[in-house]
């Protein structure tokens, strides 16, 4: 019973947004057979409206005080959609719990297939559950120990066939392509697995989803720059940056959890990075103007975001019901924190004093966490502005949302959005902030930003992604950046309540060190 009362908790633990499933599994050493763990809690997720319909109708959980929800569920799931039933001794109190209602339960369960018209479990499952999307698998190219040429003689010689295509829906099993958009990626079939592969075990290839390799490109950083990656592990994005700097100039790699830290060094030293500094700390505690950050001038942000976006696990379906956590947190108050802390880490990256080029990205599909944080960025700071389109992934045509940029709306085609299944990757946003004078460049007159962009055509208002409700991300374990779900902290809109940014500087500031000391990662 106690691999179901861990199961429970770890149902409890997503439903309270304080981490991912490979998170709260692979990631804790306590979990003895993730494997097994791993699948229970997935296959819990995927029947959990029938579940819950079963939990409520039969008022379960209030005839069996002693048997929580969260419990309740995966061990419903086994006796209702296993072969094997529940495998623990009968005589388990609360195996009792279940077993002494199994002739109400299995009736209600049949109740519901006539009512849906079900012929099958499969048939029971949701919309959203059905309608989740196999992204294609993709390897990035470790240009620290090989080349993209050399990657694909030797993928050819492994038996899969190179084909000369831009279109990741022709990828068939143990075919493989060049990615339409990324220099140093490579696309094969969903199912493929390289995790035992010999290139991946020896840190010639790295397995890293594509939006996700947008932000280091985007970074556009030159050989012997420096650099601040500031929520940075498990240390991927990191990685691409050290590639891309040829193993010059140096990084700072910053991780409030030790233990992901150490993955992050393990990871990175595994790809032959030699210029990286990983920090134990948080990024909001560095001081702008130590000597030592001097001559940094490029930042890659990830910070903790609500996942939304992600569709390679099955995350998002923790709030196909729940709209209000038990503590009275709704979705949008965690998206309002989430926002409010991403600004804060934006802002205290344009403290110092050689930022140029700030990346910004989250997972997320939600405008809250993106064009809104984009457009008070802008709002509060009229030093920076956006980097224009043609630096900023050039040949992706999907951009930011227009309507949700305010006064910047012509300004969306400068940032990126994907859409998982339109562009077969993970929801994703990336932004990039630009100090004016590094680059002579002004931000045009409030008339000018809402209808100057000749590329206004290059996307439809229309064409949106329908926000849903996630959790954190895995981005976003206790090792990132992240406020607290409850912590209520906000920073008010300087319009809304009539303060200049200079007014309400000190103000932010006190929210800031509210934040920080709010950090549960």
């Amino acid at each position: 019973m106690n691999f179901y009362q861990h199961a429970g908790r770890i149902i409890d633990k997503l439903n309270r947004h304080e981490g991912t499933i490979k998170g709260l599994i692979l990631g804790d050493a306590t979990v003895r057979d993730k494997k097994k763990m791993y699948a229970l809690v997935c296959e819990t997720l995927k029947y959990k409206q029938v579940l819950n319909e079963i939990i409520d109708t039969t008022k379960l959980c209030e005839i069996e005080k002693k048997l929580k929800r969260s419990l309740a569920l995966v061990l419903l799931h086994d006796l209702l959609f296993t072969k094997r039933g529940i495998p623990v001794n009968s005589q388990a109190p609360l195996k009792q719990c279940i077993t002494r209602h199994q002739a109400r339960i299995k009736a209600e369960l049949a109740k519901i297939k006539i009512k849906r018209g079900a012929t099958s479990n499969e048939d029971l499952l949701s919309q959203k559950v059905k309608d989740a999307v196999l992204i294609p698998r993709y390897v990035r190219v470790n240009e620290h120990r090989s080349t993209v040429d050399a990657m694909i003689k030797t993928f050819e010689k492994g038996g899969y066939t190179f084909k000369d295509t831009t279109d990741s829906t022709e990828i068939e099993p143990m075919t493989f392509a060049r990615d339409a958009h990324l220099p140093d990626l490579l696309v094969f079939h969903p199912r493929a697995d390289f995790h035992a592969h010999p290139s991946y075990l020896a840190g010639d290839i790295i397995l890293q989803d594509k939006a996700s390799c947008f932000p280091a490109h985007v970074a556009q950083i030159p050989k012997n720059a420096h650099a601040i990656d500031a929520c940075a592990a498990p240390g991927n994005k990191t990685s691409h940056l050290s590639a891309l700097l040829k193993n010059t100039g140096r990084i700072w790699a910053f991780d409030l959890d030790q233990r992901r830290l150490n993955t992050l060094k393990k990871l990175t030293s595994k790809a032959g990075c030699k210029n990286i500094d990983a920090i134990h700390g948080s990024f909001l505690d560095a001081v702008p103007t130590d000597a030592k950050y001097a001559d940094v001038e490029y930042f890659l942000l990830d910070p903790s975001c609500s996942g939304s976006g992600i569709i390679s696990r099955l995350d998002h379906l923790i709030d196909d019901q729940e709209q209000e956590d038990t503590d009275g947190t709704t979705q949008e108050d965690r998206l309002q924190n989430l926002a409010e802390f991403q600004m804060s880490v934006i802002e205290h990256a344009m403290k110092f004093p050689k930022a140029k080029r700030i990346v910004y990205s989250t997972c997320s599909i939600h405008a809250q966490e993106n064009e809104q944080v984009v457009q008070k960025i802008l709002e509060r700071h009229p030093e920076f502005t956006l980097a224009t389109r043609e630096t900023v992934l050039p040949t992706w045509q999907r951009r930011g949302l227009p309507k949700e940029m305010g006064p910047f709306k012509g300004m969306a085609k400068s940032v990126i959005r994907t859409s998982p299944s339109e562009d077969l990757t993970n929801g994703f946003f990336v932004a990039c902030f630009i100090r004016k004078d590094s680059q002579g460049t002004k931000r045009p007159a409030e008339e000018d930003i809402e209808g100057d962009h000749a590329h206004a055509a290059d996307f439809d208002e229309n064409d949106d992604v329908t926000p849903s409700t996630a959790p954190a991300s895995d981005k976003k374990t206790p090792s990132r950046l992240t406020p607290s779900a409850s912590s209520g902290t906000t920073h008010p809109s300087t319009k809304e309540h009539g303060h200049s940014p200079a007014s309400s500087s000190s103000k932010r500031k006190k929210k800031q060190r509210k934040m920080k000391s709010a950090i549960t990662k």
